[in-house]
C-alpha cells in the first residue's frame, strides 16, 4: 500500500496494481479485479475526547475551509473536493483523503462498521418496493438499482453524565359522586378531579453516545427516520475503512452538534423528571440540568444509498448499512388512488344505504 501524495491514500493491489477497496462485512480490502486481499489492522475502541477542553479552543467555520485538491496515482488527473473519501472522476480509483488541513479540520475519531453488504442492502430495497402500496405494478418488480454505492455519513457522539434539578407539579385524582338525570330516571357516576401539589427535585442520567447529524444531507428528518444506528460495534479510525466509499466533509460544527444532542437529552430527563414527580399527573415546570465528564467524538457510520428511475423519474433511497432499515421516494399509482377512493365512496354509500333502509323499516 502506497501514498499516493500527501494528505492522501489511494492503496494499490500487490498482485495487478489496481486500487484496493474495503469489503464490508469484514476486516480486510479486497481488490476488485484479481481478488486479493489485505487484512486491516484497527484498534478495537475508537477515541473520546474532552468536549470542554475543544469547546474552549478556537475552531475555523468548517464552511470557510478550503476543499482539497487530490491527484489520482493511476491515471493522473486532479481534481478539487471537499469529500474525505470518493472516486477519481476519470478512472474510478478509489481515494482517500487523510489531509486535516494544518488541525482546522477535526478527523474522525471512529467507524461503524458495514453489517449490511451490496447485496443484502439490494435485497433489503426489493423488500421495501415490493411492500409499497398505491406504487405501480411495475415498481414492485425493480428487483436492482441503477446504482447502489456504499457510504459514511458524519455525526458527532457525546457522553454526558448530568444533574436535573427541577420544580413542577404532582397530581393526584380523587373522585366525587354526581346526580344527573336521563329520561326523568335519577343516575349517579363518578367524576374524576385532579389536585395539584408543588415539588421539585433533583435526577440523574448517564448518556452514552448521543448522536448528532454532521451533515445537512440527507435532511434530518431522513436521519431520524434512517436511523437509529447502533455504536456498539465502533472500531477505531483507519483511512483503509473508507476506499471505495463517499464520505462527505463534516458540515456542522460540534458546539451545533452539541446543541442538538442536548436537546434529544432534555426529553429523557423530562420523563425522568416525571418519574419522580410521581402521582397520577404531572407537570415539569422548569430544569436546570448540569454537565460532568463531557466527552465527544467523531464517528462515521454506514450506509448504502440508490439511486432508480420509474417511468422517467429519478427517486432516492437509503439503506441503513447497520439495521438494514429502508427509507427512501417512491413512485404513486394515480389509478390504485383513484380506485381505492372510488371503492372507499362506495362502501360508505352502502352504508348510509342499508342504514336508511332499517331506519326506514323500524319505523
Amino acid at each position: 500500500m502506497t501514498a499516493a501524495s500527501t494528505g492522501q491514500h489511494q492503496y494499490a493491489c500487490s498482485s495487478c496494481g489496481a486500487a484496493l477497496e474495503f469489503k464490508p462485512g469484514t476486516s480486510s480490502m479486497v481488490c476488485p479485479y484479481c481478488g486479493a486481499t489485505v487484512a486491516i489492522t484497527a484498534s478495537t475502541d475508537s477515541t473520546k475526547h474532552d468536549y470542554v477542553a475543544y469547546a474552549n479552543e478556537p475552531h475555523t467555520p468548517v464552511e470557510t475551509l478550503p476543499p482539497f485538491t487530490v491527484s489520482c496515482r493511476n491515471c493522473g488527473s486532479s481534481q478539487t473536493t471537499t469529500a474525505l473519501a470518493g472516486r477519481c472522476q476519470s478512472c474510478r480509483g478509489a481515494i482517500v483523503v487523510t489531509d486535516d488541513l494544518g488541525g482546522e479540520l477535526k478527523p474522525p475519531d471512529g467507524i461503524v462498521p458495514f453489517a449490511i453488504d451490496d447485496k443484502q442492502a439490494a435485497a433489503c430495497f426489493r423488500e421495501w418496493s415490493s411492500s409499497r402500496w398505491f406504487a405501480p405494478n411495475a415498481f414492485k418488480k425493480v428487483g436492482t438499482t441503477e446504482s447502489m454505492r456504499g457510504g459514511y455519513l458524519p455525526h458527532w457522539s457525546f457522553d454526558d453524565n448530568t444533574t436535573t434539578d427541577y420544580t413542577g407539579q404532582r397530581g393526584e385524582h380523587y373522585y366525587t359522586t354526581e346526580t344527573y338525570t336521563v329520561n326523568g330516571e335519577t343516575r349517579t357516576r363518578q367524576v374524576q378531579h385532579t389536585a395539584w401539589y408543588p415539588t421539585s427535585g433533583r435526577v440523574q442520567r448517564e448518556f452514552v453516545d448521543v448522536l448528532a447529524p454532521g451533515v445537512t444531507v440527507p435532511d434530518r428528518e431522513t436521519l431520524d427516520d434512517l436511523g437509529p444506528w447502533s455504536t456498539a460495534g465502533a472500531t477505531g479510525y483507519e483511512s483503509e475503512y473508507l476506499a471505495g466509499y463517499d464520505v462527505p466533509r463534516y458540515s456542522v460544527m460540534a458546539d451545533a452538534g452539541f446543541t442538538d444532542a442536548k436537546q434529544e437529552m432534555a426529553q429523557v430527563i423530562e420523563d425522568d423528571c416525571r418519574a419522580d414527580i410521581g402521582g397520577d399527573e404531572q407537570r415539569v415546570e422548569a430544569m436546570t440540568t448540569y454537565d460532568a465528564d463531557l466527552l465527544f467524538r467523531l464517528l462515521l457510520l454506514p450506509l448504502w444509498f440508490a439511486t432508480y428511475v420509474f417511468a422517467g423519474a429519478t427517486y432516492h433511497v437509503y439503506v441503513n448499512a447497520n439495521t438494514g432499515k429502508v427509507i427512501g421516494e417512491r413512485p404513486y399509482s394515480k389509478v390504485k388512488i383513484a380506485l381505492a377512493t372510488l371503492a372507499a365512496l362506495i362502501v360508505a354509500a352502502v352504508g348510509v344505504y342499508l342504514y336508511a333502509r332499517g331506519h326506514r323499516s323500524s319505523a
